[in-house]
């Protein structure tokens, strides 16, 4: 790929995580929560070849985290990532070097390279969750899943983005009636738990997407959500509401087993 530009959502999901975003000659993954053949398959599947810089972690659950150690060691780069995070998943990553390990505030500005990155608490029952903006060059991209309810902060810090990634998790109907225990379908609708596909679409009318190429509706539940289903409610809300007449950008969902529609700019 020889765009200036290449963000892509490799896998989304409870079953692994891991976030593709380069700019000229600066690449970060967020998170590491599939294998390093999952990565380097899905790398190969995209035609994506340059040099990896940092991995960056979002908060401490396994599906984020559980192979950052494996990455680190391979890709030999930096981790990056909060100091409760930290705290919490580095007795269970393996041998790293913690001289290579950046220890950031929540809320904190920094720069990889070519890429800036305004990071910012979400509402998730993690030890210190984060979302990101990256900034390069002009564009704006926001990543914000695991995200418990819709937050008037979480909003303000993604407003104004060309490109969003947003957390559809479940349909409240599929989730209620589904397979889960009690304890676990109340955690995951709890206000520091996942956002359903209503909460997703009310969380997209408080943003102004006059420069929104592109948002993807990620880390779907794969028992209480299905794609189809996640596009539809989202749709429909936001058609209701004539966000459709209004802006022009595409709505996608953000594949769990597969690299995603990669956006380049």
């Amino acid at each position: 790929m020889s765009y200036e530009i290449v963000f892509c959502p490799l896998y989304s999901g409870s079953s692994g995580n891991v976030i593709l975003i380069s700019y000229k000659d600066t690449t970060i993954l967020v998170d590491a929560g599939v294998s390093f053949r999952k990565l380097t398959c899905a790398l190969n599947k995209i035609g994506f070849n340059k040099q990896i810089d940092a991995i960056l972690l979002s908060h401490d659950h396994s599906d984020h985290v559980k192979c950052a150690g494996v990455y680190f060691r391979k890709l030999n780069v930096p981790i990056i990532t909060n100091y409760k995070t930290w705290e919490a998943v580095k007795n269970s990553l393996g041998k790293v070097d913690e001289r290579n390990v950046h220890l950031i505030e929540t809320g904190t500005s920094f720069s990889v390279g070519s890429i800036g990155i305004d990071t910012f608490s979400i509402p998730h029952d993690a030890k210190d969750p984060m979302g990101f903006c990256f900034y390069l060059g002009r564009k704006k991209i926001s990543i914000s899943t695991d995200l418990g309810h819709v937050n008037e902060n979480v909003a303000q810090k993604i407003d104004f983005s060309d490109i969003i990634l947003l957390e559809a998790n479940h349909d409240i109907e599929m989730l209620l009636t589904g397979p889960y225990p009690y304890y676990l379908k109340q955690r995951i609708k709890s206000d520091i738990g996942h956002l359903s596909n209503e909460q997703a679409a009310q969380m997209i009318l408080k943003l102004n997407l006059e420069r929104t190429k592109r948002i993807y509706l990620g880390h779907l539940s794969e028992e209480n959500n299905h794609p189809d289903v996640a596009l539809m409610t989202v749709k429909s809300i936001l058609k209701e509401k004539g966000v459709f007449e209004s802006f022009d950008f595409s709505l996608d969902v953000a594949q769990r087993y597969q690299p995603s529609l990669c956006s380049v700019l």
